[in-house]
Order: structure tokens, then C-alpha cells, then sequence
């Protein structure tokens, strides 16, 4: 088990190191991403900090998760202001 300072650590670190991005690709849901785009030689701690930052940037970007239903819809849709699409 890791301690949660290590992980907050390692979290900020990574957000640190990634490259600034448009916000419209930050606007799909993350876990959906993940099912379906997993693969076995894929490290889960990475893709837990990847989450965990693609999660933080949708709360700060749109207040919000994004998250889908089985068909692809974004559910519990708030609407956005202009800034923020």
C-alpha cells in the first residue's frame, strides 16, 4: 500500500509534467476511456494519476466529471457557460 502523500506527490508531479491542452479534450468521460482502451501492458498506477488529473482538469474546467450513459450521452449535463465549452 502506498501512503496518500506519496501519491499526492507523485499526482502533482505528473500534472507538472504534462504538456497545457485545449479544454474541449478534456470533454469525454475518462472511465468509459479507460474500459475501453486499457491494454495488459498498461501500468495502473500511471493510469490511476492520469485519471485522477484528467478528473481534477474537468472539476476545475467545467465544474463537472463527464461522464456517459451505454450510449455514448453525456449524463447529468449542466449547461456551460461560453468560457467554459
Amino acid at each position: 500500500m502506498k501512503p496518500i502523500q506519496k501519491i499526492l506527490t507523485d499526482l502533482v508531479q505528473h500534472i507538472e509534467n504534462e504538456e497545457p491542452i485545449h479544454k474541449h479534450e478534456y470533454s469525454y468521460d475518462r472511465m468509459d476511456w479507460v474500459k475501453n482502451n486499457l491494454s495488459k501492458q498498461d501500468d495502473l498506477y500511471d493510469i490511476g494519476l492520469e485519471n485522477l488529473r484528467v478528473l481534477i482538469y474537468q472539476l476545475s474546467l467545467f465544474n463537472q466529471h463527464i461522464l456517459t450513459d451505454e450510449n455514448g450521452k453525456e449524463i447529468n449535463k449542466k449547461p456551460r457557460r461560453n468560457n467554459e465549452e
